[in-house]
């Protein structure tokens, strides 16, 4: 135990020891590691809250000199709006620690967390600090407090959620989610596979933002779903560990994210890591909350947009119903062009051969429609054996002629069914260009007088 004095934290620790106590060898020792911590800050500050020594790992965690913050506030750079909560949460300490009522004192503070702009680059960080209260301690007389960086946000977890509730674009969210992995381990980004697409969220201005964005760091963990942690850049082409390492990384960590409910990879964690070494159990620690939350962000966003999906697609024929072709219209512009078709014998099919092959040849039309039209073009099924297309803005007239070719073709061409059955529809086609609110009747009235032409028209 050691019962000496902790003196002279400007120029080192000598602690005075009896024969049973610590050699003074193995505290300066001690005192020096903590001064070199990679992660945390050590600080001892008086009662009037200036800061008497600050440890050299300070220069790399918040970018700051400690020998320029010798003398000067422990409160400068802390956000204005947590300096009242931290100075509340002194004074508790103190009170505690005076307290002449029998029993424990509370000499140290629960966590604290507050927002520091840092030295080097004016950036806004969250540390979390503890202090020990050891005014009363006449070798000491001050108040160390042990601070580390915890997360890109005031309460990490908390931003993600508000962010989730205000309907923030996704990329924003998995930025969120990537940075609650703490600087001092490296800068993240998330992937997420939404929609069958990649999503990619990283902190903004982060060089994790640039890194992330070439997908051979993360293709082959969407693949199969392993992680890939090397202690160097081992498995990564050679001209990406090299972009890495001139932005001072000494290697890169890659987690796949699985979905809850169903174990499929629905995204990844990439890690751009400072250090040198394999991923242990330290690591994990600090990377596992990001872990676990951007998968079940991603998880739900994924089960959104296949509602969403359900809720604007024909179960039967998969184009859009007309829920879809509502939404297409509310959103389009001045004018829009749009075709009805109408399957022209299509009943009789129903009659002699039954539903089930109906609903065969009503899947076959869909399909061929959906290839006859361009990807801006959308297809919804208009009900019953009626078909809509409603064309992308900006299509020209001559546009609108030669796609009523390729449908019509496409339409009438040989069906062959699984059972051998071929059959053969015909179609009418109705087109317009008009305002949204007034374009699906003036197709449908162009689609009655087709059908009439082609009853007319003699054989």
């Amino acid at each position: 135990m050691i019962v000496g004095d902790v003196r002279g934290w400007e120029t080192g620790v000598v602690v005075e020891t009896d024969e049973e106590e610590v050699a003074p060898a193995i505290a300066e020792r001690l005192v020096r590691a903590l001064d070199r911590s990679p992660s945390s800050i050590v600080i001892l500050i008086d009662e009037d809250l200036q800061i008497r020594w600050l440890s050299r790992s300070a220069s790399w965690v918040t970018g700051s000199d400690p020998d320029d913050r010798e003398g000067t506030s422990s409160l400068d750079r802390i956000h204005p709006d947590d300096v009242g909560r931290i100075l509340h949460a002194l004074d508790q300490l103190r009170t505690a620690s005076q307290s002449p009522l029998p029993g424990p004192t509370r000499p140290v503070s629960a966590p604290l967390r507050y927002r520091f702009q840092r030295f080097d680059d004016d950036r806004w960080v969250v540390m979390e600090a503890q202090v020990h209260n050891l005014l009363d301690d006449p070798d000491v007389r001050g108040m160390l407090v042990i601070s580390r960086q915890v997360t890109g946000e005031l309460d990490g977890v908390g931003h993600v959620i508000d962010l989730l509730v205000t309907d923030a674009p996704m990329a924003t969210v998995l930025g969120a989610c990537a940075g609650l992995v703490p600087d001092v381990v490296g800068t993240a980004a998330v992937v997420g596979l939404v929609d069958g697409s990649p999503v990619i969220g990283a902190r903004e201005g982060s060089v994790a933002e640039h890194l992330v964005a070439d997908d051979r760091w993360w293709t082959a963990t969407l693949a199969d779903g392993e992680v890939r942690a090397p202690g160097d850049f081992a498995g990564f082409p050679d001209v990406l560990a090299d972009k890495a390492r001139a932005e001072g990384f000494r290697t890169a960590w890659v987690s796949p994210l699985f979905d809850g409910a169903t174990a499929a990879v629905v995204g990844c964690l990439v890690v751009w890591v400072r250090t040198s070494g394999e991923r242990n159990i330290v690591d994990d620690d600090a990377l596992r909350q990001a872990e676990r939350l951007a998968s079940m962000v991603i998880g739900e966003q994924r089960r959104h947009h296949a509602l969403d999906r359900a809720a604007v697609t024909d179960p039967l024929t998969g184009v859009g119903n007309r829920a879809a072709l509502h939404r297409r219209l509310d959103a389009a512009g001045d004018t829009v062009a749009m075709a009805i078709i109408d399957l022209d014998d299509f009943k009789p099919v129903n009659d002699r051969h039954g539903h089930e092959t109906g609903d065969a040849v009503l899947k076959v039309v869909a399909k061929r429609l959906s290839g006859a039209v361009r990807e801006g073009d959308l297809v919804v099924r208009f009900g019953g054996d009626e078909f809509a297309v409603v064309f992308a803005a900006g299509t020209p007239g001559v546009g609108l002629a030669g796609a009523q070719q390729r449908i019509v073709e496409a339409i009438e061409a040989p069906i062959k069914l699984r059972n051998g059955l071929v059959l053969s529809v015909t179609a009418s086609v109705g087109f317009a260009t008009a305002a949204p609110s007034a374009v699906t009747k003036a197709a449908d009235t162009a689609l009655y007088r087709a059908k009439h032409l082609s009853r007319t028209r003699p054989d």
